[in-house]
């Protein structure tokens, strides 16, 4: 029986948690994630949700830089739980990547 609501407590607590925002159809692979949307579109994707959230970003670009295209949202203050965010296309798929903020 404790096991069970050992369980459930913990499924509960990973259900209630704010998962990274990233547009449907992502997915998850190696430590980023492959977005769901071209380039452009998840740029102005992240910066409607970053808004609906109320998390204060600076946005920096987008710009390319050896051969890859970028986007960078710079945490403007504590009440994001990301450092930053990046939005990036390396030959033709674009990637999004968390920066946690440190403890």
């Amino acid at each position: 029986m404790r096991a069970a609501i050992l369980l459930l407590v913990f499924f509960l607590g990973r259900a209630a948690a704010d998962p990274d925002p990233v547009p449907r159809g992502s997915r998850a692979d190696a430590g980023a994630y492959v977005s769901g949307v071209g380039f452009g579109e998840a740029i102005a994707w992240m910066t409607k949700e970053l808004d609906r959230r109320g998390w204060p970003m600076t946005k920096v670009g987008p710009y390319r830089a050896r051969g890859v295209d970028v986007a960078r949202f710079v945490a403007a203050d504590d009440r994001a739980p990301y450092a930053a965010i990046h939005v990036y296309r390396v030959q033709g798929k674009t990637w999004i990547s968390f920066v946690k903020r440190s403890p």
